[in-house]
Order: C-alpha cells, then structure tokens, then sequence
C-alpha cells in the first residue's frame, strides 16, 4: 500500500477526489481516505506535528530534538489523533509520498512525518501550484523519487536558528526580570523579532523627537466656467510669516490671469501579477483588510482550488499555465463574462515584474467555479480575478494640465489631471479608481475672479507604519519570509510591544530595543538576519552545509548570553520597570463610572484565572466589570453614548471585536432587537 501524506484535512479531501474514486474513512473524527483499485491511503496531518524542543534548562541551550507538539504544548493537543491516524496507517504501507505543500515548511512537515512516524529515510515527492484535479493527476503521475532535500535542510536550519535565538535569548531576558523584579513576566525576542522591532521603535522615535516648524501658504479660489478650482502659490509654503503676510495682502481677492498652459502626458502601465506582499498591500489599500487576514483568506481560495498557491515571492506567469484556458472557465462567471470576451481578444501577454519564485507562479485564478466564499474570501478573490485580467491589458494614459496664474504679478499654480485612455484600468475598477480633476477650457490671457485664502500650518512627522507598509518594509530589508511577516507584526502586537492601527510602539517596545541595542545590540542587527537568510538559500541550493552555519549561531548566541549577564541587574530593572507601566496603561479602560476617582482596570482572578474589570480605588470602590476571555485588546478612542470607551478585541482569525464594557450601558443592543433583525 501508498500512503500520501497531505498538510491538511481539506487537502487530503481534494487529493483523494482527484485520484479516485475514494472512500472516506473515520478514526475517530479525524478523516481519511482508502482508493482501494490503486492500494492508495490519503492522509493529512494538521500543519507542524513535531517541534524542537529541549529537555534542558537555562540558557544557552543547543542540545534539541524534534518531539510531538501535543507532546510540548497544550495548545497543540488537538494534533494527536491525526499524528495517531498517520502512525496507524504508515504500519500497512511500503510506500509513501509527501503532498505537503511545495515550500520549505511543507518540506519540514513531510520530513518529520516520513523520518518518526513512517519510519524511513526519504519519500516520494508530489509539487503542485494548485489544487485542481488536472495539477493534482498531474503531480501525482509525475512525481519525484525523493524529498526536495535543499528545501528540506534549509527549513530544519531555519526552524533551529529560530529556536536558538528566540528561546535563549527569551529565556536570558525573562530571568533577567524575574532576578530584578521577583516576578515572573513574559517576554520574547527573536532571530527576526529584534531587527522588526527595531525598525519600527526607529520610525517610533522618530515621531517622537520630532518638533514641527510652523508655515504659511497662500491659496486661491478661482471662479472657472465649471466651479471654482484651487491655485496655490508658486513658493507652496513660505517658512517667513511676514512675508507671506505681505503677499497675501497684496493679491488678496485680486483678479487672476491666465499666463501659461502646459499639458503633459503620462503611460499607466498595467500592474504585475500578486505575489503574496503585494496581494497584502493591495488588500489592505482596497479593503483595510490586515496581512494576516488576507493570507488567511488566500490560504481558504487556495485549499478550494479556486487560485494558486498563496505563499509565492514570484510575479511569473509562464506561457504553460494556459491564460486562455482559465479566461474561459473564468466567463461561465456571470460577473467576468464581458470582461473575459475583451481580454480574449488580447495576444494574453501579461506584464511580468522581475521578482521570481523557484517553487511556484505569482497568483491566479484557477477558473473553478466559485460556490460559495465568506466575506474575506470572497474580496480577496475578486482582487485577484481582476489583477488577472488586467496583466494581459494595454497602457492607460493621464493627462496633467499645469496652469500658471499671475495674482498682482505674483506666480500661482493650478493642477488638474484626468484619464484619457483606460486601457488595463477598465477591467480592475473599482480597484483602480484615480483621482479625477478636469479643467475646464483656458486660454492665455484670461481673466477670472478668485477669494484669496490665507493658511497657517506646521511641518508633521514621519507617519507611523500601517499593517501593509510594514510588511512591504520588512521584504525590503529581506526580514522574515513571505509566509511569517504578517505572523510576526502579530507576535510583538501579543508581547505587548506594539498596539494600533497605525502601528504605535509602546513603552515596553522602545524600552526592549534601547536595552538589546545598550548590551546585546548583535540581536536587532538587519545585516545579521539578512545574512542567515542568504545562508539558508545556499543550503537550499545544495551550495553550503547548515552544520557550518549553526556553528557560527551557536558562538553568537553564547557572547550575547556573556553580555546580558554582565549586566543582568540593570537590563532586568529596565525591562521590569517597562513591562509594569505598558501594562498598566494597556489595562486601563477608563475612569469609574461609580466613584469618579479610581480607574477601571483589568485583573486577573488568582483563583479562577479569569481576567475582569475592577476599580482602582478599592476596597473603597468595589465596582466590577466582566469581559471576554479571549483575544488582545485595545482601548479606542471612540466613545460609547454612556461615555466609556469602546475597547476592540482582537481574535486570531477575523476582524476585531468592538464592545462597550460597561454593563449598565443603555445603548447596548438588547438580545431580543438582535432575534428581531
């Protein structure tokens, strides 16, 4: 017997009905699937089924070994019926193939599965973009001798510098804390953690030295034939208050004259396709929707064969795909039927971008006809669909109109822009909305009516990051992986270290950066990072061996242990002072709504370990609030009509939670209008 090893449940269902016919068994409720004519087993694990662990204590630790995750951690104990069904099923096979996905932690996961559960040294290996039946018959027919060993090595090192330098150094700086403070906080930092950290408490500083510059600028409103437009002063911003006083006085509502006319026009190219960084950008510029919600959302198109697989760095689109193929499964969608007849009549050349991906096409659509899709699914697909389309289109074009205007013979300057051709833009609305604004039509020399209006303002600081700019910023620096960046913004968001939309540093962010970047600044360093990085693609390429570079981690990390001990005290009273006064902040909701002086904070229930609302000012105020129990949270600045501060909860998966806490709110919807909606 064959056993395929899928990465998850719903992959092993669609690999099973693209070999079948298929009987779906159950052990329990885990399911699996027997196609007894070919003497196949298709099973799946649940993602990672092992991880590195250490039976060790203190730091540092080298010494680790892959063990069962329902073994290590709690959270993971659901993994151990598919880990059972796996182990059952590999006792009756001789032969077995990973269909994991094609990248280094679908290698990973195959590996650990293969070595400790089926008991051999390789497998089979089948590589796919894309679940449809066509690509999944064709991976299997096709499939390779032996595991991508390179992809295979370079995630285990990859997994292992993780665990080198995330968990001593956590370990280092937790101890730290606990010696100063006597108490136990949890803190984390990583290989990749620091560096991002650091770049955001960069940007964070930044804001914070920042100091405005106060400037002038001098606007008119010009009365044209179709409204009035807006002209500024040639200068634009005038850093000398009385001299842009004296202009303004001297063209005050003064009539306006048209001296010069310059039209230029500009190509609008037609975009690359996705790879995941940009389909996270766009998402969140279309729909504010965050990185981690987009690939949540991708993963769910994906394991419904309806596009790509997601976690690509490539703007390829090969030849072999078939465009035309897909175009045309693509009209049987009422939605895109005139926009497919359009693009069909096109050579269906798409216009590439150079990033490249050894493993996988940049994202498309499949063609497969669409069910049914939740909220997110469903925006995130539509994007692609249409960024699809629009690879194979024409240039748009947008024509720029500059007019000079002469006010008492000081220099004005009056911009409109408007879209000539449409070109690719026809098939991506309404993602490719432009700004529009036409002028109507000037000639030299004439003269309209304009309201003069003078305008006080200062210099603004560098704006905090968003969820998308950060992950563009994060690729730019070559920090983490296409598939672990928006994980990461959520790993500091959790510590504590960060909170927001735009993203804000807190205290206890700047204060861990400042202290690693005094006595351990090796851990915030780009360059190292960068470096590991470039390590794991030679290893992936068979050019280098990961016994080398492990080597070299392991005498880091023993000198950046040797300095944080030098100075345990000190680091351990910044930290703790830092941890204190974040969480402080962030567990304060409001003022007492009772007693007007204390205010109401979360605690935690030393005996049911259930957090809630108390005041401050107790045992004077004994005023009590419950709250969920699950998700961070964040205190908005939008009020609730009873005037206590709407809080966001942040689940996982999903969008925020927004709640008013206050259990006597008049303004709560009742249960019963909800029944009745």
């Amino acid at each position: 017997m064959q056993l395929i090893i899928a990465e998850k449940p719903s992959a092993a269902a669609k690999i099973a009905a693209a070999l079948g016919p298929a009987d779906q068994k159950k052990q329990g409720t885990v399911s699996w699937y027997e196609i007894s004519d070919k003497k196949i087993y298709v099973a799946s694990a649940v993602g990672h089924l092992f991880g590195l662990t250490s039976s060790k204590r203190g730091y540092p630790v080298f010494d680790v070994e892959w063990k069962p995750t329902f073994e290590t951690s709690k959270s993971s104990a659901f993994t151990k019926k598919y880990y059972s069904v796996l182990a059952k099923l590999a006792k009756k096979c001789d032969e077995f193939v990973v269909a994991t996905d094609y990248d280094i932690e679908g290698e990973v996961i195959g590996l650990n599965i293969v070595r400790f559960l089926c008991k051999q040294k390789d497998a089979q290996r089948m590589k796919f973009s894309t679940m449809t039946k066509e690509d999944l018959v064709d991976a299997y027919k096709n499939r390779f001798k032996t595991l991508d060993w390179g992809q295979a090595k370079a995630g285990e090192m990859r997994h292992t510098l993780d665990w080198y330098f995330g968990i001593n150094l956590s370990k280092a700086a937790m101890s730290a804390v606990s010696k100063a403070t006597n108490r136990f906080v949890k803190l984390s930092i990583g290989r990749v953690q620091g560096p991002a950290l650091a770049l955001l408490a960069e940007r964070e500083l930044e804001i914070k030295a920042f100091k405005p510059v106060p400037y002038w600028q001098i606007f008119a409103d010009v009365k044209l034939k179709t409204g009035v437009f807006e002209a500024v002063h040639f200068e634009d911003k005038f850093w000398d208050e009385k001299k842009a006083k004296q202009i303004f006085e001297k063209v005050k509502d003064k009539p306006t004259t048209i001296a010069k006319i310059a039209k230029t026009k500009q190509a609008v190219l037609p975009p690359f396709p996705f790879d995941l960084t940009s389909l996270q950008i766009e998402s969140y510029r279309c729909f504010k929707m965050s990185p981690k919600r987009t690939l949540s959302a991708a993963q769910e198109l994906y394991t419904s064969a309806y596009i790509s697989y997601p976690r690509t760095s490539s703007q390829k689109l090969p030849a072999k795909l078939g465009f035309k193929k897909i175009i045309t499964k693509l009209s049987k969608n009422a939605k895109y039927t005139k926009t497919t007849q359009e693009v069909l009549r096109t050579k269906l050349i798409p216009n590439e971008g150079k990033k490249i991906d050894a493993a996988h096409p940049a994202i498309y659509p499949t063609g497969a006809l669409v069910i049914k899709l939740g909220d997110d699914a469903a925006k995130v697909y539509d994007l692609i669909v249409k960024r699809f389309f629009s690879v194979f289109g024409e240039p748009g074009e947008r024509e720029s109109t500059k007019v000079g205007l002469m006010i008492e013979k000081e220099p004005f300057v009056m911009r409109g822009i408007i879209t000539t051709k449409l070109g690719w833009q026809k098939w991506y609305i309404p993602y490719s909305n432009k700004q529009e604004l036409e002028l109507p039509q000037l000639n030299i020399g004439e003269v309209y009516s304009e309201k003069t209006r003078f305008n006080a303002d200062e210099t603004k600081p560098p704006k905090r990051y968003t969820p998308a700019s950060v992950i563009k910023a994060l690729e730019k620096e070559n920090l983490g992986t296409k598939a672990t960046r928006a994980n990461i913004i959520e790993i500091l968001r959790d510590r504590g270290y960060i909170q927001g939309t735009p993203i804000k540093v807190t205290e206890l962010g700047l204060k861990v950066v400042d202290t690693f970047g005094k006595y351990a600044p090796t851990i915030l360093s780009k360059e190292l990072t960068r470096n590991f990085e470039e390590e794991m693609d030679k290893i992936r390429e068979n050019k280098k061996k990961p016994e080398s570079v492990l080597a070299g981690a392991q005498k880091i990390i023993i000198k950046i242990c040797d300095d944080f001990d030098k100075n345990r005290e000190k680091i351990g009273k910044l930290l703790g002072e830092a941890f204190i006064e974040t969480q402080t902040k962030k567990n304060t909701i409001c003022k007492c709504l009772k007693c007007g002086k204390g205010d109401m904070r979360v605690l935690t229930s030393r005996k049911t370990r259930k957090r809630f609302l108390a005041c401050s000012g107790y045992p004077k105020c004994k005023t009590c609030w419950g709250m969920p129990q699950k998700g961070n949270f964040a205190v908005l600045k939008t009020m609730c009509q009873c005037g206590t501060p709407y809080v966001n909860f942040y689940i996982r998966k999903g969008r925020p939670w927004r709640l008013c806490l206050n259990p006597n709110c008049e303004y709560k919807e009742k249960p019963e209008e909800k029944e009745n909606k």
